[in-house]
């Protein structure tokens, strides 16, 4: 009974972590997206299509959490691992459009 309970605690507390991770997610997203709003006009036109694939790989890692709280640790990373980077190759982006724009 005691093993039990501390699988389903574990189990509350995974979920409570993805749960925790998806909103930094958004939070993120949101922010990359302001940066690249403000980003040069000639910027706008490579950002915009990271932006949308960022956006949409969020919205398909919360689709799929809020389907499946079954999800196994290795279908969680694999998530994280692709809203990550798509992450990453948006924030380069904007990096580099600041770059250019200062240089």
């Amino acid at each position: 009974a005691q093993i039990a309970t501390l699988e389903s605690e574990q189990r509350r507390l995974r979920e409570k972590l993805t749960d925790a991770q998806v909103e930094q997610w958004q939070g993120r997203i949101e922010d990359l997206e302001v940066q690249s709003h403000l980003a040069s006009l000639d910027a706008q036109d490579r950002l915009a299509p990271l932006r949308e694939d960022l956006r949409n790989r969020w919205l398909d890692a919360r689709a799929q959490l809020d389907h499946s709280r079954e999800l196994t640790t290795d279908a969680i990373e694999t998530i994280r691992d692709g809203v990550g980077s798509a992450v990453n190759a948006l924030r380069e982006a904007v990096l580099d459009s600041r770059r250019q724009s200062e240089g």
